[in-house]
């Protein structure tokens, strides 16, 4: 009679050790999922040209500085030069950012595999799984937090880059023109 129920606790434990396990597993995919979206808005968010950008703002930003005289500044001028220069300045912080976050998520897809190994085998300790499981939650949320401020960053970004590109490239280009008539 002892052995009997020495046994049916012995296989109580045994499911109920599964079923959590299978509850971890599956918490596990999830965040492997969350990471694959993070992955694929962060490719459909990529500068591919910030290279580019920085040199054709940096050169309109030399070409006004040298050739822009005048006794006082333009207010409207002012305003769009430094919108453009904080524009500038951004386009390098963004391409870092986007490969911190590239980054973070491929390390954090690693440390997800690691753990996912770790539970289906039983290594480790059991006991500190839904701790380790929570510490990459944590991972996992602010990943999508970074993600959020870069594709925001890059989107205003973008757009300012687009409302004042032209009309200073034109307008740094005619003052060099008229420079050099001369």
């Amino acid at each position: 009679m002892k052995y009997l129920f020495f046994l049916a606790a012995v296989l109580t434990l045994a499911s109920c050790s599964d079923l959590h396990k299978k509850d971890q597993i599956a918490e596990i995919d999830q965040m492997n999922n969350t990471l694959d979206s993070i992955q694929e808005v962060l490719f459909k968010n990529e500068i591919d040209t910030i290279a580019a950008l920085r040199v054709a703002t940096n050169s309109v930003e030399i070409r006004i500085k040298n050739y822009y005289y005048a006794d006082t500044i333009d207010m409207a001028l002012g305003k769009k030069m430094d919108a453009y220069k904080v524009m500038r300045r951004d386009l390098g912080p963004l391409g870092r950012s986007f490969n911190a976050i590239k980054k973070g998520v491929t390390e954090q897809k690693k440390s997800l595999n690691n753990l996912k190994t770790d539970i289906e085998n039983g290594d480790g300790e059991r006991k500190k799984y839904d701790e380790y499981i929570a510490f990459e939650k944590d991972k996992t949320h602010q990943l999508q937090s970074l993600l959020k401020e870069y594709v925001d960053k890059k989107e205003k970004t973008l757009k300012t880059f687009n409302e004042l590109h032209d009309e200073l490239n034109t307008f740094s280009l005619s003052l060099m023109e008229k420079k050099n008539k001369k």
